[in-house]
């Protein structure tokens, strides 16, 4: 926790999920700051819950996952590029995985930067409502509060939206009682060296492989 509190006199004010809504990159950072507040808040909303009572034994999932581990290795080569810089975080019932790969050294026309990043959360089952509905909740609250228009992705799952307006590509996924937040954006230098979004048609095909091998491992997880 040593970490956490250096980071603090950065926090800002804004809700956690919002801010997820507006901000991808960077992601360490931000998300960083999110969980601080997270954790810090953690015993209030605990004690906020104990009327109802903790009740996860139905729940399929008791602890977070190794979020880094629901993108193979080969799959953010491929998507994100070789070379790629990997970060993590996680507190109790939170966490994120970022991928990120820059070409700061080569010339000319180039795919110059590639992020992912997955953002997870766990939520527990009470006597009055289950961790499933409460992930589902989440989705549809997130979802409707977003500034970009999500819609249906299919083939992802049945509980899956995507939004591909603005500079990236960003899905919320609901797995039982997890909560998925997946953000893909991309830039490429072109023979001018100007910067320029990678093609929506790429980046959509890109977030749709990720998106269903994420899906894919927390189902047989």
């Amino acid at each position: 926790m040593s970490g956490l509190l250096r980071d603090q006199s950065t926090l800002v004010t804004t809700d956690p999920m919002l801010s997820w809504l507006t901000h991808t990159v960077p992601w360490r950072r931000a998300v960083v700051m999110r969980l601080v507040a997270m954790a810090a808040l953690l015993g209030s909303l605990t004690a906020g819950c104990t009327q109802d009572g903790f009740a996860p034994a139905n729940d399929r999932f008791r602890e977070l996952p190794r979020i880094c581990d629901l993108v193979s290795p080969a799959t953010a080569s491929r998507v994100i590029g070789v070379g790629y810089k990997r970060d993590a975080f996680a507190v109790e019932t939170t966490g994120y995985c970022s991928w990120v790969y820059r070409d700061l050294g080569s010339e000319g026309a180039r795919p110059f930067e590639r992020a992912l990043s997955l953002h997870v959360s766990l939520h527990r089952s009470m006597t009055r409502r289950s961790g499933a509905d409460g992930a589902l909740e989440e989705l549809g609250r997130l979802s409707k509060d977003a500034s970009g228009q999500f819609g249906p992705a299919p083939g992802v799952g049945e509980h899956a939206v995507r939004s591909t307006s603005g500079e990236s590509i960003n899905y919320i996924i609901v797995v039982d009682n997890l909560n998925v937040k997946m953000t893909f954006s991309g830039r490429d230098m072109d023979a001018v060296g100007k910067l320029v979004a990678i093609p929506c048609k790429q980046a959509v095909s890109s977030s749709f492989e990720v998106a269903r091998e994420i899906v894919r491992n927390l189902e047989v997880g």
